[in-house]
C-alpha cells in the first residue's frame, strides 16, 4: 500500500470513529425523544441530528482532515450545505423506512445512520474539507491540512 493510499485509508477511519461517536449521539438522543418523550420520530431526528451533526463537524475539523484556515473561509458554510442535503436524505430514508415500507422506527434509524455514513463520507471529503487545488473556485477559500 502506497502512502496515499495508507493516508486515505487512516482518514476513512478516522472519519468512521468521529461518525461513530456521533451516531451514537444521534441514536441515543433519538431513542429518548421517540420512546420517553413520545415526541414524533421526524421531530425527533431534527433535534438528535442538529446535536450530533455540531459535534461531529468539530471532530472532522480538527481531527479527521486537520484542516487549518489560512483565511476566511466558506467552509462551514459548505458544511451547512451537505447538513441540509444530508438531512433530507436522512428525512426521506426514514419515510420509506417507517411509513413505506412499515419498518419499526429504532430499527429504521439504524439503517439510516448507516446509510448516511457512505453518504456523509462523499459530501465530507468531496465538497466540505476539499484540498485547495481540487477546490471548484480557488479564490473563495484557502486552507491547509496537517499531515
Amino acid at each position: 500500500m502506497n502512502a496515499e493510499s495508507k493516508q486515505k485509508l487512516v482518514r476513512y477511519l478516522k472519519y468512521c470513529i468521529a461518525g461513530g461517536i456521533g451516531a451514537v449521539i444521534d441514536f441515543s438522543l433519538f431513542t429518548i425523544f421517540v420512546k420517553f418523550f413520545q415526541i414524533n420520530y421526524l421531530i425527533a431526528n431534527i433535534f438528535s441530528i442538529s446535536v450530533a451533526l455540531i459535534l461531529v463537524y468539530y471532530l472532522q475539523k480538527n481531527w479527521t482532515f486537520q484542516y487549518q484556515i489560512k483565511e476566511k473561509t466558506k467552509t462551514f458554510q459548505r458544511y451547512l450545505l451537505s447538513v441540509a442535503l444530508i438531512y433530507l436524505f436522512n428525512n426521506g430514508i426514514l419515510v420509506i423506512l417507517v411509513q413505506v415500507l412499515r419498518f419499526e422506527v429504532i430499527h429504521s434509524k439504524v439503517i439510516q445512520i448507516v446509510l448516511s455514513t457512505v453518504v456523509g463520507y462523499i459530501l465530507t471529503n468531496y465538497f466540505v474539507f476539499v484540498k485547495k487545488d481540487e477546490m471548484p473556485d480557488n479564490n473563495d477559500d484557502h486552507y491547509t491540512t496537517i499531515g
